[in-house]
C-alpha cells in the first residue's frame, strides 16, 4: 500500500509540474529587432520540456527551449534517465521496455528531445505515431501512453502502467471552431 501511495504522489507531482506550466500567458512572444528572429520556446509536443527536463532549474528549461531543433536532441540522454527512472518506479523494466510504437527508451528520448513535430502528408496526421497533429488528439494522454504503456513481455503484466497511461481528462470543454484557426474560444 505504502508504494501505491507513493506511485499516487509521484504522479500528482508530474500532473502539477505539467499544469503549473500552463496559464493565460504563453509567453511565445516573438522579440524582432531589425530583421533578427530569436526562438523562445520549442513547444511541438506539449510538456516534453516541462516533463522529461524534470530535473532541470528554470534555466536548464529555457536554455532547452531557445535550443534549435536541429540541436535537441542534445538533452536526449537526460530525457531517457527520467523515462528509465520513472519506469523503475512504477515497476517496470527499462532495460526490455517497449513503447506502443514498438520503440525503446533512448529511441523514445532522442525523438522526444528534439521537440518539433515531423509530418509525412502521404500518411494521416497523429500525434500517436509521431506524425504531426490534430487540435483533437489528446496529446497527454499519448505522451503517457508513449512513455508508460509498456507493450514488451516483461511489462505486459505490470498493474500500474494501465493507472498512468492517462490523465482521464477525456475531452476539452469548449468546442473547437469551425472557422480558421479552429482554436476553441479563450477563458
Amino acid at each position: 500500500m505504502k508504494k501505491r501511495n507513493n506511485i499516487y504522489a509521484m504522479l500528482s507531482v508530474m500532473t502539477l509540474l505539467v499544469f503549473s506550466s500552463c496559464g493565460d500567458d504563453d509567453g511565445g512572444d516573438i522579440q524582432v529587432e531589425a530583421d533578427t528572429y530569436a526562438t523562445v520556446d520549442q513547444m511541438g509536443r506539449p510538456a516534453i520540456n516541462t516533463v522529461f527536463n524534470f530535473f532541470g532549474t528554470a534555466n536548464v528549461k529555457n536554455a532547452y527551449n531557445s535550443t534549435l531543433p536541429s540541436n535537441g536532441s542534445a538533452n536526449a540522454t537526460a530525457f531517457a534517465g527520467i523515462l528509465n527512472a520513472v519506469q523503475t518506479y512504477i515497476f517496470l523494466d527499462p532495460e526490455q521496455f517497449e513503447n506502443i510504437l514498438g520503440i525503446d527508451n533512448d529511441a523514445l528520448a532522442g525523438v522526444l528531445a528534439v521537440d518539433v513535430l515531423q509530418s509525412d502528408k502521404n500518411s494521416a496526421s497523429s500525434y500517436g505515431s509521431l506524425n504531426g497533429r490534430t487540435l483533437s488528439d489528446d496529446v497527454i494522454d499519448i505522451t503517457l501512453l508513449l512513455a508508460f504503456s509498456d507493450q514488451s513481455e516483461a511489462g505486459a503484466d505490470n498493474p500500474v502502467k494501465d493507472g498512468v497511461s492517462s490523465d482521464n481528462v477525456d475531452a476539452n470543454d469548449k468546442s473547437f471552431s469551425s472557422s480558421f484557426p479552429y482554436l476553441a474560444s479563450p477563458h
